[in-house]
């Protein structure tokens, strides 16, 4: 391929793998009037991407988050069928709608059904508090696992409990995020991770559709091994293969994450060091597949997906997805993630079969029939893949993400889900990186623009537990207990007279409400003390409290209606000493779960910021307007002349 120019402001272009990043960003480029080679390792088309001739998707499987994903735009401009399966879990179809079955090999009723989702609630909104903690005290980091043996062995559950609680945490850790606990960073797991609207959908045809559409009319190598990328010296750039070598003015490496950590593509130069180091600290997970194939289905016809809580979560699947209500085909996929997904690879056939009898077994009755035949996946084997997608390690962070993405020398560049900070682990992750890179490219900044409007992973997810905690109290609080509560926020004033809570309708009021545990003080007896960390807000039901604002304003007793702490959660605050006067009721919420509900409701933190404001207006008209220590003053313009102002 030749190193020259291809036109004027035209370039040659390398790229580096026939993945959705590879072939979007070659689309892009090619549309745009680049010459574009595609040098692919395999005998196919679309990486991690890889649909059977039975139709069923061995590595990638949803448009995770349906509305507004680019995915589910590309598919509609490519005239290629797709189906809503509803939920905003890959694997379940939404919990709601998911049949569990539990120890009895029966299906559990749904209030013991969503006290299993209540218990996990109450871990994960912990997690969230203690890595939401640590981020800001910028504590060491450590892995999920440890902060999660802490956390269980405080709560003392029974083993039926612990066991319901790690099955939610493994469908969200293990066969999601493709990793075990004990490797992902409790810091930044999710830290940033933003997603697109609530459901997920399959392809009618699988996802290899989606690729053989890319890839049409591209020049597209298959059986292309790379194993030396040159960039150094002022000539063309240079990747070597047992077919000879490719020359270019720019390369685009799409390689995954799994491949760059093994070192058999060599770099010449070496990658930069921060680079590296980035490829070293991010996490790399897999999530495998048994695929059962029947000749006919035997299970409910209309369930999209059976969550599976007969044995031991964690050597077994946390749901089986069913085939046929999505694709009509009689085929049963179990998911295997992690250490558990890894192992599944050096099981032999007849384990794997007997394995998958036990699962089906377990959920449909020992007549269950055996399947016509069994397929399964092995993706940390593949020396083209080396595992599924990328995840956040200890010690990692998402900025590790994007040095993996910055270019190096202008010559160099890198996309894939592993470069996508937005979102990694996805397929809408990889195609993304790839309109991205090609802007870099070409210059042409049409290509892409960034998700950074999208919903946080982590708000998405605390805003269904607040509402799920919401939900259980108001089932438990008797109504004069609730409506006692919703009128105390109602008339609740902050210590500057402010009434907060005013903007919310009856219901808001509610749901708040409903949230705040109670806690009794004897007289003399300390709520708080000076320079705690703070971490809740505090609403007066019953008696008077002492406020001791350390000097800062005079002592204040505060009675019934009250609101102390609620501007904290915008800060690393330290509190006041706040004392019982006499018997004291008081309602308590974490800064965390209220912090959730204004997420929810925006108007209450809208009405908070702007009291802030006030108050630091009125604080500085107090204090005047003279000029800080080290603080210059804005230059002012007068006719056509810069003077000091």
């Amino acid at each position: 391929m030749s190193g020259d120019v291809s036109g004027e402001g035209l370039h040659t272009v390398l790229v580096i793998g026939a993945g959705i990043a590879g072939l979007a960003a070659a689309t892009a480029l090619r549309g745009l009037g680049h010459t574009v080679t595609v040098l692919e390792a395999r005998e196919r088309v679309g990486g991690r991407i890889w649909t059977d001739a039975e139709g069923v998707d061995l590595g990638a499987h949803w448009i995770h988050g349906t509305d507004g994903n680019p995915i589910t735009e590309l598919v509609e401009r490519l005239e290629i069928g797709y189906s809503y399966v509803g939920g905003d879990s890959s694997y379940t179809g939404g919990f709601d709608s998911l049949d569990l079955f539990g120890a009895d090999r029966r299906m559990i009723g749904q209030a013991a059904k969503n006290r299993t989702l209540e218990l996990a609630d109450g871990v994960l909104h912990e997690l969230e508090q203690r890595a939401e903690h640590a981020r800001r005290r910028e504590l060491p980091d450590m892995s999920l696992a440890q902060a999660i043996t802490q956390i269980l062995a405080a709560r003392g559950y029974s083993p039926d409990d612990e066991h319901a609680v790690r099955y939610h945490l493994n469908v969200v850790l293990r066969e999601d995020v493709a990793e075990d606990a004990d490797r992902l960073s409790l810091k930044f797991w999710e830290d940033g991770y933003l997603v697109y609207g609530h459901g997920d959908s399959v392809l009618h045809r699988g996802y290899q559709s989606v690729v053989d559409a890319l890839a049409d009319g591209l020049d597209v190598r298959l059986g292309h091994v790379v194993t030396r990328i040159e960039t150094g010296g002022p000539g063309p750039v240079r990747a070597v293969t047992a077919h000879g070598d490719f020359t270019a003015d720019k390369v685009l490496v799409t390689l995954p994450l799994g491949v760059l950590k093994s070192g058999t593509v060599a770099f010449d130069p070496p990658l930069p060091e921060p680079k590296q180091s980035a490829i070293d600290r991010l996490g790399f997970g897999t999530l495998n597949k048994i695929a059962l194939h029947f000749a006919e289905p035997f299970w409910p016809l209309e369930q999209y997906a059976f969550g599976y809580l007969c044995r031991d979560t964690d050597r077994h699947p946390t749901v089986v997805i069913s085939m046929w209500k999505s694709h009509g085909k009689p085929i049963l996929v179990m998911l295997l993630g992690g250490s558990l997904g890894r192992e599944l690879e050096t099981w032999s056939d007849e384990q794997v079969a007997e394995y998958g009898d036990t699962v089906v077994r377990d959920l449909f009755g020992p007549d269950a029939p055996a399947p016509a035949h069994v397929s399964r996946t092995g993706w940390s084997g593949d020396p083209f893949a080396r595992g599924s997608y990328a995840c956040i390690g200890v010690d990692a962070s998402p900025k590790d993400i994007g040095v993996l993405a910055e270019p190096v020398a202008g010559r160099l560049f890198f996309a894939g889900e592993a470069t996508n900070s937005y979102h990694w682990g996805c397929v809408h992750s990889a195609y993304e990186s790839g309109l991205r890179e090609a802007a870099r490219i070409s210059g042409d900044t049409s290509l892409y623009t960034a998700p950074s409007a999208e919903t946080p992973r982590r708000q998405r997810r605390d805003i269904d537990r607040m509402k799920r905690f919401a939900r259980m109290r108001m089932s438990h609080l008797a109504e004069h207990d609730l409506r006692e509560r919703v009128a105390c926020l109602r008339d609740g004033v902050d210590p500057y007279g402010v009434r907060l809570l005013a903007p919310l309708v009856e219901a808001e009021l509610e749901t708040l409400a409903s949230m705040f545990d109670e806690l009794s003080f004897a007289p003399g007896e300390a709520v708080c003390r000076e320079d705690d960390a703070a971490h809740g807000i505090y609403l007066i039901a019953d008696g008077r409290v002492e406020v001791d604002f350390g000097g800062v304003y005079e002592p204040a007793v505060m009675s019934r209606g009250a609101l102390l702490g609620a501007h904290d959660l915008f800060f690393n605050a330290r509190t006041a000493t706040v004392t019982a006067v006499d018997d004291v009721r008081l309602y308590y919420l974490d800064h965390y779960r209220y912090k959730t509900f204004l997420y929810a409701f925006p108007d209450v933190m809208m009405l908070m910021i702007s009291d802030l404001v006030t108050r630091w207006e009125q604080l500085e008209t107090a204090l005047g307007a003279s000029v800080l220590p080290g603080a210059q003053r804005r230059p002012q313009q007068t006719d056509g002349a810069v003077t000091a102002g």
